[in-house]
């Protein structure tokens, strides 16, 4: 089969396409035929062996995301059959097969359903971010009319779901871009400001936005350039959720500064969050109870073909996408 291998870590130049046996399925998996894999930033820190710590040993399959079709089943899996569509998750862990191949062994409890209006590419676009936003919607703050949320990096694939949900749930939705385009985009989905990082003071923008009381809720996946500021822009008893570092690592913080105004800041990592069947499901079946209803609409900025993957990279890497970065397998 083909796959994508990082032969060492470093830049995108280290993803090499390469020819591998296809794998058959142990016990209590499923064999998958990938049609899309999902691009995510998390591959390119674990390309750059930033990610986790201590890095991957190479070489490896980077892709942590993908969406296709059962083909063979192990023994004992009784969640899927063949022929099944399904979508998946794999964690960033050694050892484990990934999602830039043509064909993924995977552990059948991973494994997520899709409904006969859930195509391929829009499953592999919508399963690792459209997870990742329901669980940050609904577990940290109510979001509701009232509620105010600040989203970082708001045009990127995470960042325009962010802001469909959040608006949906009836806050007051403000999102962080660099420049005037992406600012458009994130107008057009539905976020009430957009606020360029690169022209204004967020933190500032932010407390006029809001009679200066901060915001109550700010999703942060950037890191070094953000997190200090988000400190400042956030409300009394407000909520900062951090789950990426796109910017760098941020600077460390005494925890006893988190005393004054009562503020809350949770790290946040998807795979704590779908670590059962029932909970991976239930979050999934949301998403496309939102694509299904309308009000979540998938936004694909480009698909590449696997032998395309270091172009892939770079525009992520590069920042130049607005929204989901895909392979097709």
């Amino acid at each position: 089969m083909k796959t994508i291998q990082v032969d060492r870590h470093g830049n995108a130049d280290v993803l090499k396409l390469t020819e591998l046996e296809t794998p058959k399925p142990q016990s209590g998996q499923a064999l998958i035929k990938i049609h899309y894999a999902g691009v995510n930033f998390i591959d390119v820190a674990m390309r750059r062996g930033w990610y986790p710590n201590p890095a991957i040993p190479t070489p490896f399959t980077p892709g942590v995301e993908g969406a296709g079709e059962v083909i063979e089943i192990g023994t004992g899996v009784t969640e899927v059959k063949v022929g099944d569509h399904v979508s998946f998750m794999q964690e960033e862990e050694p050892g484990l097969d990934r999602a830039y191949a043509e064909y993924i062994p995977i552990a059948a409890w991973k494994l997520i359903p899709l409904p006969d209006s859930i195509s391929f590419e829009t499953a592999a676009a919508m399963t690792a971010q459209g997870l990742t936003t329901q669980y940050m919607m609904h577990e940290f703050v109510t979001l509701q009319p009232g509620k105010s949320i600040l989203i970082h990096a708001a045009a990127g694939g995470m960042g325009l779901n962010l802001v469909q949900w959040a608006k949906h749930l009836g806050a007051f939705v403000m999102g962080t871009t660099s420049n005037e385009t992406k600012a458009q985009r994130v107008l057009e989905l539905g976020a009430d400001a957009a606020i360029d990082y690169t022209q204004e003071d967020f933190v500032q923008r932010v407390k006029e936005l809001t009679d200066g009381k901060g915001a109550d809720l700010i999703i942060d996946g950037v890191g070094k350039t953000t997190f200090a500021g988000d400190l400042e822009a956030v409300a009394t008893r407000g909520h900062i959720v951090t789950y990426g570092i796109t910017g760098g690592m941020p600077d460390d913080i005494n925890p006893f500064a988190l005393l004054s105004r009562s503020r809350t800041v949770h790290g946040a990592d998807l795979f704590d969050y779908i670590n059962n069947r029932e909970e991976r499901i239930m979050r999934a079946n949301a998403v496309w109870e939102g694509i299904a209803a309308g009000w979540l609409k998938p936004q694909i900025s480009q698909v590449f073909a696997l032998e395309d993957a270091i172009a892939a990279h770079q525009l992520i890497e590069d920042r130049n996408n607005m929204g989901k970065i895909l392979l097709k397998i």
